[in-house]
């Protein structure tokens, strides 16, 4: 498996979003690190209970209340989200069955397509920077 630098661009993105292939919870955690600015490892330590999907929003991480304003989740997210969950009420958040994904299986799956798992979150970062009519106070500092 060969990893290369390249940087996730949107449309990369769109086609491994819609790849039927890669299980759903895979998938969520990139669009995930692609919106937001949450570290993988905190993404694969929420539970289903640290998300209100009704608010869209992250509202604890590993034990933490998230503040106000921050952990809002876009509108794709949720949606994606909520088909992640269906009717669990409780357990990980990012899971195959009622088992939580690991670190291992996240960098497997995306090294399968030939991406480092930290370049969705660090890609996202750069798209946000580019977009046309973003600035620091519209965008929260990101």
């Amino acid at each position: 498996m060969t990893l290369t630098d390249e940087r996730i661009t949107a449309e990369r993105l769109e086609e491994l979003l819609a790849d039927d292939s890669v299980d759903m919870a895979h998938r969520v955690l990139w669009l995930l690190l692609w919106e937001g600015e949450m570290r993988v490892l905190d993404l694969l330590s929420l539970e289903i209970g640290d998300v209100d999907l009704a608010a869209g929003r992250v509202t604890g991480v590993c034990g933490k209340a998230v503040p106000e304003g921050e952990g809002v989740l876009g509108e794709r997210a949720v949606e994606m989200l909520t088909r992640l969950v269906g009717d669990r009420e409780t357990g990980p958040l990012f899971a195959r069955g009622s088992r939580a994904l690991t670190w291992e299986q996240v960098m497997q799956t995306a090294g399968e397509k030939g991406l480092a798992i930290h370049e969705f979150r660090a890609s996202g970062k750069l798209h946000r920077r580019e977009e046309p009519g973003r600035d620091a106070e519209t965008d929260g500092g990101r």
